[in-house]
């Protein structure tokens, strides 16, 4: 009977847990407030590193597509078409809410192959009007919408028709200048004297991926060349 209770005192004794063991409160509440802390730096890190991302991108995506507007614009303005023979080759711009627009023949030029020497070119034209524009957006009060008008080939109604596209969005305004000599017009129509711009001053303001307005402004040459 000794004997026996003693093996239970002896297993009772054993399955207690010895002091160094476990963790005490207070160690949990430093390791924890610790791991709180690498977290919040790693987290603050992560936010940073995203945001510094999305800023490069959202600039790099707008100035691209400023970029691409001017170009287009400067494109069609250095081909302007005209024609003596002609009166619906015309040069117009007008003031419309504050701003202006601007419709025109252009020229085109493109470079295929369908006969002859493959290592050569054979260059072709596509004749057209186009319109520059803004139009209101209506998801944005006070922005409009870059708009290119284009129309194959030219008819009777030179400023109406064709197909609209919109180049640019969160546009603020758009004007164009005319140079005459040594001086810039604000305005031009080339029915009533029959005349052509030497060159043209476009000047775009668009609101950037920080909602603030910037200026762009470029000179575009009319490289005017009389098509019989």
């Amino acid at each position: 009977m000794t004997h026996h209770s003693a093996a239970i005192a002896v297993r009772e004794r054993g399955d207690m847990p010895s002091g160094g063991a476990g963790f005490t409160l207070i160690e949990i509440l430093v390791a924890s407030a610790i791991a709180s802390i690498i977290l919040m730096i790693v987290y603050t890190s992560y936010r940073s590193i995203v945001n510094s991302i999305k800023r490069a991108t959202g600039h790099a995506e707008f100035y691209e597509n400023v970029n691409l507007s001017m170009s287009k614009i400067d494109m069609d303005i250095s081909n302007t078409y005209y024609t003596r023979n002609n009166k619906k080759t015309f040069f117009v711009s007008e003031e419309a809410a504050g701003n202006n627009n601007l419709n025109f023949i252009t020229v085109n030029h493109n470079d295929f192959n369908f006969t002859g020497d493959p290592t050569k070119p054979c260059p072709v034209s596509d004749i057209k009007e186009v319109g520059y524009y803004l139009k209101a957006d209506k998801a944005a009060p006070g922005l409009y919408g870059l708009i290119k008008r284009e129309k194959l080939h030219y008819g009777d109604e030179p400023l109406t028709g064709g197909t609209d596209n919109i180049l640019l969005k969160n546009v603020v305004s758009l004007k164009f200048e005319f140079m005459k000599g040594n001086d810039w017009d604000s305005l031009w129509d080339s029915r009533q004297n029959n005349l052509f711009p030497r060159a043209v001053k476009i000047t775009l303001v668009v609101k950037n991926y920080q909602a603030q307005d910037e200026k762009f402004e470029f000179i575009s040459l009319i490289n005017l060349r009389e098509f019989k």
